[in-house]
């Protein structure tokens, strides 16, 4: 099976991280061509970086996030005969720590489809998640999926980047008869988003090998808890790129001592439940219990 990929990139101050050249080399094991693609231009010594992992970079501003990346890998890729060297294409992006586990004995963990990725996600419309994305050649030469492509252009919101793009093709593939399976076999009667409710058991119980940068970064204070986050990351990992990473990205200081094992309870039982009772229990933890919250 040869494969290709198209690796999106954004950081705030231009850089490319180390937890992203990790990464990247991690990939090379499943991806023989790799095209990194910045939505932002970047100086020659980042790009140096790259320098013996990657097959080609693309650097230059838009706003059309992962998925405008993605379409400019997709069309370089397809200028050097994708069609004829490659059965499987890849759509990754650096919004994860990893691999934590390696990734072949993983992967193989998919079925026969036509598209597959990392996770699903069920909470408003079933689809594979966009930060680990892989579409097989009857997906990627096809018609409906170069028309999808061609569409890809700047949106005002992040939202309708999710809605319209990353739900929105597997929608699409889906409509016009295109299987799709994913690597982490959550319990399918799950339906919400298990890299940021259930990422401590995902990891841990499901060898889950990405780890999301929001969770740690602190955006996502909401609806978990990242108290005690070292200790799930496997020894394998190098877990100094994660710290570094986030003393110049991290939103908030963490407070991982206070109340550990009853923070992880309650954000347990939150994870469990439906949507609306979810939202209702955690209104009901802020307002009776805010100190529970990072």
């Amino acid at each position: 099976m040869r494969r290709a990929a198209v690796f999106a990139h954004y950081d705030k101050d231009k850089i490319i991280d180390d937890y992203v050249v990790y990464y990247l080399k991690a990939l090379k094991e499943i991806f023989e061509v790799i095209v990194f693609v910045s939505c932002q231009e970047l100086s020659e010594y980042e790009k140096a970086k790259l320098d013996g992992i990657v097959d080609y970079v693309i650097a230059e501003n838009h706003n059309e996030y992962d998925f405008g990346s993605y379409k400019r890998g997709y069309y370089y890729l397809l200028s050097k005969g994708l069609e004829g060297n490659f059965e499987e294409l890849g759509f990754i992006n650096d919004s994860c720590y990893g691999p934590l586990y390696p990734l072949k004995p993983i992967i193989e963990q998919v079925g026969e489809c036509d598209f597959w990725g990392i996770t699903r996600n069920a909470a408003f419309v079933e689809h594979i998640q966009s930060f680990f994305l892989v579409l097989k050649k009857q997906v990627f030469l096809s018609k409906v999926f170069k028309d999808f492509i061609a569409n890809i252009k700047e949106q005002e919101d992040k939202f309708d980047i999710v809605f319209q793009y990353e739900i929105g093709l597997s929608k699409l593939l889906k409509k016009n008869g295109f299987k799709f399976d994913y690597a982490i076999k959550y319990d399918k009667k799950y339906r919400s988003n298990i890299t940021i409710l259930k990422w401590r058991e995902a990891v841990l119980k499901y060898n889950m090998p990405l780890l999301k940068c929001s969770l740690l970064r602190g955006k996502n204070t909401a609806d978990t808890t990242i108290v005690d986050w070292e200790s799930v990351i496997p020894e394998g990992y190098p877990i100094e790129l994660i710290k570094k990473n986030l003393e110049r990205t991290k939103e908030k200081n963490i407070n991982t001592t206070r109340l550990k094992n009853v923070r992880i309870f309650l954000f347990d039982i939150a994870a469990n439940l439906r949507k609306t009772p979810r939202r209702i229990f955690l209104k009901f933890m802020r307002f009776c219990l805010p100190f529970m919250f990072d």
